[in-house]
Formats: structure tokens, sequence, C-alpha cells
């Protein structure tokens, strides 16, 4: 693991004194002596999980899970020692072992995700454009890199995707929550942890994967090669991302990989401050886009060469939740049906839900942002079909709002609250915040006056107003074209481009050889 991932990285809502969020198991199911009642889970005066029951308010101490920091990675999910290895062949220092070894013999590639971006930004305190330009020229003149592009294509790609097969889903009737399965984070976590939920998951590919497959087939055309000869340099913003790298495809025959190495703004400043880079060196005074570079890094045939290193309406995460119910909108307004959209809050800043309602009041669709394993945690016990824990019901609710009343804080109007276990769509992402706030971004620089949520604001603040938005809209005529000729072409199915390789990865007792199910 690399060496700048430390316990300081776990940016999730654990800490000291609270339950972790690591699975100890059923214990109330293997416990043969407790009844079928309905019980609640609450906080004690001291931070202490309780279990209360109920019918009788009996009160129970529930255990806490034991946890290491072997056992998290960047954004609380699961890790095990034999994904920890995988995490080690994908640093700076092997990348760089990878440019001395091969760089007369692979073609060298890198691709950039805009939270990424935007953190070197608010790091370095340049602009964004500035960054792009660093990135571009650092790479290509002292490293040898021939290819260089944002991954705003394969974002509209992945968005476009998922808008079709959720609109598609809704017309033939279903009700079923979709959750995403853009945070490889999330995704392990069900695989492994909660694989009854496995059900739920949309199987669309990140930017990252597609971004990688596109890069290598088309470089490979160009430069009449192989995509085996070609080395795909990925800039992510958490560390989960090495391990969805690593993630093999649906085809047993196809071997090749999307992704050979994933590495954070953390390790790429690690990289810098190593190699004595000096960023002023690499960057102009001008103020200007660098759009002559933007077309210059990009392969041949490459779709909106300057449009990928844009970004999209919505959340920093990719904005699969607002882009999904405006993709809805758009349908039922060819059905001549008017409508509007409903932003409902959670019952905290990382739970956001969209309805779209028409103009007699009835809800034609809804979707939601859920960031977080508290938030997480709360959603997957609503979908779970156990029926041992019940939380939020009963004289304890009851209990709660009369407390609330006391102290003023209700009304006694029922204000709607986001229900995103009712949603078409869940846009999930394990970092609270979302991408934004991942574990292999930059926080405040040292002696810094801004704490990590001042910085944090900035962060957003850069993601809103320095990317600009992106003018080829998800259902755009060319970006459906370029993927049908580019399936055609190169006679690469639908799901080898958006469909991972989803799995019940079993429990092992053997730590040597846990998370390797693969």
């Amino acid at each position: 693991m690399s060496a700048i991932l430390s316990d300081a990285d776990l940016n999730d809502f654990i800490s000291p004194g609270l339950a972790c969020i690591k699975p100890a198991g059923e214990v109330r199911a293997n416990n043969s002596n407790v009844d079928d009642g309905a019980f609640e889970i609450q906080i004690g005066s001291n931070g202490e999980a309780l279990e209360v029951s109920v019918d009788d308010g009996t009160v129970k101490d529930l255990p806490s899970a034991s946890i290491s920091l072997q056992d998290c990675l960047a954004c609380s999910g699961c890790i095990t020692s034999a994904e920890e290895v995988l995490l080690a062949k994908q640093t700076h220092t092997i990348l760089l072992e990878e440019l001395n070894q091969n760089l007369d013999d692979k073609i060298f590639a890198m691709s950039v995700s805009h939270q990424a971006r935007v953190s070197l930004s608010a790091f370095l305190n340049i602009p964004i454009i500035k960054v792009d330009e660093l990135l571009m020229n650092v790479f290509s003149e002292k490293y040898g890199f021939k290819f260089v592009v944002g991954t705003e294509l394969a974002r509209l790609l992945s968005i476009a995707k998922t808008n079709n097969e959720l609109i598609q889903n809704k017309l033939q009737g279903s009700s079923k929550v979709n959750l995403s399965c853009i945070c490889p984070g999330f995704v392990l976590y069900v695989e492994k942890t909660k694989p009854e939920i496995l059900p739920y998951l949309l199987n669309v590919k990140s930017p990252q994967q597609i971004t990688g497959l596109l890069m290598k087939t088309l470089i490979s055309r160009q430069m009449n090669t192989t995509p085996d000869k070609i080395y795909h340099l990925s800039i992510m913003p958490c560390f989960d991302k090495k391990l969805e790298a690593a993630r093999p495809e649906e085809s047993s025959s196809d071997s090749t990989i999307d992704v050979d190495c994933v590495i954070t703004p953390k390790e790429l400043i690690e990289l810098f401050k190593s190699e004595n880079i000096n960023i002023l060196d690499y960057i102009t005074k001008s103020q200007e886009s660098p759009t002559s570079l933007y077309s210059q890094a990009a392969p041949q045939h490459w779709p909106f060469p300057i449009e990928s290193w844009d970004s999209n309406f919505g959340s920093p995460s990719g904005g699969y939740a607002q882009n999904y119910i405006i993709a809805l909108q758009s349908y039922y307004t060819t059905q001549g049906i008017d409508s509007k959209i409903k932003e409902i809050k959670g019952k905290n800043s990382d739970v956001l839900e969209f309805q779209l309602i028409d103009s007699q009041g009835t809800k034609l669709g809804s979707s939601a942002i859920v960031n977080g394993f508290r938030n997480i945690q709360n959603l997957v016990r609503k979908l779970k079909p156990s029926g041992r824990v019940k939380v939020g019901s009963g004289n304890a609710l009851t209990s709660r709002r009369k407390a609330r009343l006391q102290r003023g804080g209700d009304s006694g109007v029922n204000e709607e609250t986001a229900d995103p276990a009712s949603c078409d769509y869940v846009e999930v992402m394990a970092c609270p915040g979302g991408c934004i706030n991942g574990g292999g971004l930059n926080g405040p620089v040292e002696n810094s006056i801004a704490n990590n949520k001042e910085f944090l604001s900035l962060m957003v603040e850069k993601y809103e107003n320095e990317l600009k938005l992106v003018d080829k809209l998800n259902d755009d005529v060319s970006l459906q074209q370029f993927l049908e000729n580019f399936k055609q072409e190169f006679g690469i199915e639908d799901k080898r481009i958006f469909n991972y390789k989803l799995n019940v990865i079993e429990k092992s007792n053997d730590i040597l050889t846990a998370g390797n199910n693969w």
C-alpha cells in the first residue's frame, strides 16, 4: 500500500468512540435466544450502540466491531491483504520503473479525472486550465507520454447508457430501485458483505474504465500496434480506483487490461517532489485555455478532444442522478407531458432526492444522491429483506418526534424527506461529499488557515465555476454515432464497453486469500 495512505485519509463518519461500519456478522440472526420482536438501533449518551425493543423498551448493548487500517481503503471500503498487493502494483514509484524499463517498447498514455484536476488546482493554487497544461507538458516532455485526455467523453457515454437503461426499465413497468456501480468502494462493499443487494446494481462502468478501452483501441489502430503495448495511466480521486482497474472483464478470453496504473493527486505531488519538478517550468502565464494542447494530446479520431476536458451538469461525482431525471423529463416532453423537477433534502447534506412531477402533482420518476457509508447502510437496510431491524419506526419514532416538539424543533407540519429507497435510481458514493472528497485528493496545504471543511467548499466551488460546461448533450447524435461506429469498426460488444464482471465474493478465514475471488 502507498506509504502516504494513513488513518488521516479515512474520511468517512467513523471516529473514536463510534461503532465502525465494518460488518461484524449477523449476531442477532445467529442468536437462538432472541425472539422475533422488532428492534431499533440507537446511540446512547456516551456514543455507545444500543438495541432497543420497540415492544417493551428493553435496552441491550451492541458489541462494536474491531477494525484496523488494513481493513480500510480511502473511502472506507473493506480491503484485504490480497488487495493490498494489487495496490502496491499501482504507485508512482512503480510508474517510474515502468517508464525506465519500457519507454522504448510501450506507448504511454494518460487520462485525468475532473476531481483530480480540481484537487491539484486547489492545492497548487493555480487555475484548473493551468493544471491541464502542467500535466500535459510534464508527462509529454519529461516522461515521454504520447497521449493525454480528459475523461468527459467516457463520462457522457456512461451517463447516456445509464439513462437509456433506466428509462427502458421504467417503460417496461419495473419498480425496482437501481443503484449505481460507479464507486468501486461501494461495489466491493456489496460484493463482500451484502450480496443480496447485487440485483439492485445497475451494471454500467465508470468513466475510468470506458476511457481505458477507448484509448487503447484507438491508439493501437493509430500506432499500428496491439493494446497490450499501450500503458494507460489514470489520475483518479481515490485509492479504490486502483482496485477497479484490477477487476477482470466479463469475457474470459479477453485478457486486455484497460487501465495499467492508477495514481491519485496525493501520489502525483509526491512524484513531483521526488523528481524535483518545478511546476513553473511547465506552465505559461497565459490565461487562455490550452485548446491546442488538448487537440494535440488526444489520439486520432478521438471525438471532442477539447470538450473531453469540460464537465457536465450535476454533482461533482458525475451528476448521474440529475442527468437521469433530466433525461426522463425530456422523454415525457416528447410525449406531450409537461413536468417540473423538485428537489427534496434528506436528513443530512449527503442525501438528496430529485422528483419529476407532472402538472397534476403526480410523480413520474425520481432519483437520489447518497454519499457516505452511514447513509449507504441506511439505504441497504431498507432494501435488505431481513425484517430483523426496523430503524425509525414504532414507539421510538413517536417518542423522538414528541421530544422535538417539546424542544420547539418541529412545527407539527410533516415536511417531505428524501427517500432514496423508493427512487428509480440512486447515485451512490462511499465518500461523504462524493468523489470531490475522495481519499486520494490533496487536503489543505500545511499551515493553511483553511480547515478541511473550508477546503472542501473551495473544491466544490472550483468544480462548479472553473470547469466549463460541455456543450454536447448526453443524447447528442454525434456522440451516439461515434459509439456505434466504434463498436462496428472494432467488433467490440456493448457489454465489453459498459459492463463490469460482478461477483459474490465469498468470505474467507484466511486473510492471505480473502478478496482474490474475482
